[in-house]
């Protein structure tokens, strides 16, 4: 079945003429890598446009990234790279929404979520509010790091790579974003 085979394998395919391949690994890093984007620009049409030129830059430059099964770490450091060209160019410092604020969602509305009753609901908002809250209060570096690592599930060496430290920088920022997000949050475990 085509949806078993590895990022390589499709990678492979692509290069060999078969479109759907790329449509298939687009398809496979779609809710990461675009939960990524979403969380780190904070606006859904800046998510889509880097999302997109992602996968262009990978299709235009087929060979840029030779070990395809590291691909996923490949695309969340051009990801990051191509969000980070943009704020510059638009002098605009990403922050993340508490409440959604001007229309753009917050992490606790991209979140799935069933039909809740209203005494469950009013529960879910004020225990989202803490957690936003909670995250928020993190440096950009320790909320970038925790991102990657539980939304992406990206390894600590990958995200070492990616954002070109040690990989003991990445183990102290998660390691002080676990401890303050637990002095902030540990009455609700």
């Amino acid at each position: 079945m085509p949806e078993n085979r590895s990022d390589a394998e499709l990678m492979e395919a692509f290069r060999a003429g078969d479109a759907g391949a790329m449509g298939l690994l687009m398809e496979r890093h779609k809710a990461a890598l675009y939960g990524y984007l979403l969380r780190l620009t904070s606006r859904a049409d800046a998510a889509d446009d880097i999302f997109q030129e992602v996968f262009l830059k990978l299709i235009g430059n087929q060979t840029a990234y030779g070990e395809m099964e590291r691909l996923r770490a490949w695309l969340f450091t051009v990801a990051r790279n191509a969000a980070m060209d943009r704020f510059r160019r638009e002098s605009v410092r990403a922050e993340l929404p508490l409440d959604g604020e001007e229309g753009r969602p917050g992490p606790a509305e991209t979140a799935p979520s069933s039909e809740p009753g209203p005494a469950e609901a009013f529960d879910n908002k004020t225990m989202g509010e803490r957690i936003e809250a909670a995250l928020a209060s993190l440096s950009e570096e320790q909320r970038e790091v925790f991102y990657l690592r539980h939304y992406s599930g990206l390894s600590f060496r990958e995200i070492a790579a990616m954002l070109e430290v040690p990989i003991g920088t990445v183990l102290a920022r998660m390691s002080r974003a676990a401890a303050r997000l637990r002095d902030k949050l540990g009455d609700l475990q």
